[in-house]
């Protein structure tokens, strides 16, 4: 058996569902991995509970959500498909629970060879984990199969579905990203995609690289509350401040529109003077590094090589770099917060609708 303490692969994934009563099933998920290349992994499923319980659950990382069918005495499945043939050499089941109670008895191993045909059976009554030996296969796809009558209270579940390759287990997920908290507290995921990675910027002949939050919810209602320049910003996580900008200035308006002008029409490959405005950049130490823009001002003791833990207040939001503040005005006060993972920005090559679901994996993991 690998050993489940492996070096995590260097891949930024995202799941999605979409509910699309294809030829395979009625319920289907699909991972994007890649850092700089987006690859879909199709995850089908013949039936789910709720939402709650989609397949992505399967491949979260996460033994305490699972997968569960909805009701009835099977057959059941889940299936992956990676779209082009890859190497295994194990896969490890961990059933899961539906209202307390392990619920898989039985299940088959298939692969698709033209059809699907059987390469294990397995009994699963009671185990907390299944471990199934390849010997090395070279597919594409392959689905756990439960027939009727394998499963126990009429609900199939499953919390993990593990792929090894040698001693490296493949990562839907990038387990560093887990625990980020959002720098605005009571925030939520805006609708536009104008607010997300990839973004047109006209302004600046340009394209977004981050996350713009304008709005958090105010008190135990779910009323949005506009940021305004009294907003604290709080570190996504504990790390050390690589960025500081203390000693900001602010254009004036006419400075403003002649370089914006310019960008517009001269793609810039580098700004010295950013329409990021006041900056801070926290380095996490593993690969991780956020950055704050738009801050009208900064914590007092913060400095370039500030520690920082998570939730400390690092400044407050502001519209510094953007043209309301070159014409002395409040528009356009927000957050831009960028998540940087080895070097690129996560949401690179992504849709809006990916990244913002891969967001929510993030900062609303429960959901």
């Amino acid at each position: 058996m690998p050993p489940l303490t492996t070096k995590i692969l260097q891949a930024l994934c995202l799941l999605i569902f979409t509910a699309d009563a294809g030829t395979f099933a009625a319920n289907e998920d699909y991972i994007i991995t890649g850092q700089n290349t987006a690859r879909k992994v199709i995850i089908r499923t013949s039936s789910q509970l709720s939402t709650s319980y989609r397949a992505v659950k399967a491949f979260d990382a996460d033994n305490a959500t699972c997968w569960i069918s909805a009701a009835g005495p099977g057959p059941h499945w889940i299936s992956v498909d990676f779209g082009v043939k890859r190497l295994m050499t194990a896969i490890i089941v961990r059933p899961g629970k539906k209202d307390g109670y392990r619920t898989l008895k039985s299940f088959t191993l298939q692969f698709m060879d033209g059809d699907w045909f059987d390469f294990a059976s397995i009994d699963a009554l009671r185990k907390e984990s299944v471990s199934i030996e390849l010997g090395g296969v070279d597919a594409s796809m392959f689905r756990i199969f439960i027939p009727a009558g394998g499963t126990e209270h009429d609900h199939a579940a499953i919390a993990e579905i593990e792929i090894y390759l040698g001693s490296s287990r493949v990562q839907f997920f990038d387990e560093r990203l887990r625990g980020l908290c959002l720098p605005v507290r009571n925030a939520y995921l805006p609708a536009e995609d104008y607010c997300y990675p990839n973004a047109p910027r006209t302004y600046r002949g340009g394209r977004h690289a981050g996350i713009d939050l304008y709005h958090y919810y105010g008190g135990n209602s779910y009323t949005p509350v506009p940021l305004t320049r009294d907003t604290p910003i709080y570190a996504a996580d504990s790390g050390i401040v690589i960025r500081a900008d203390r000693e900001y200035r602010a254009p004036t308006s006419e400075e403003w529109n002649h370089r914006s002008a310019y960008f517009r029409t001269h793609p810039s490959t580098f700004m010295k003077r950013s329409f990021g405005g006041r900056e801070v950049w926290i380095d996490h130490r593993n690969g991780i590094v956020t950055a704050y823009n738009h801050l009208s001002r900064l914590d007092r003791s913060l400095r370039v090589g500030s520690l920082v833990s998570k939730g400390d207040r690092i400044g407050w939001a502001g519209n510094s770099g953007l043209a309301g503040e070159a014409q002395g005005r409040d528009y356009g006060i927000h957050l831009h917060f960028e998540i940087w993972i080895d070097g690129c920005y996560l949401g690179f090559g992504m849709s809006p609708a990916e990244v913002r679901k891969y967001l929510n994996w993030i900062f609303f993991p429960g959901q």
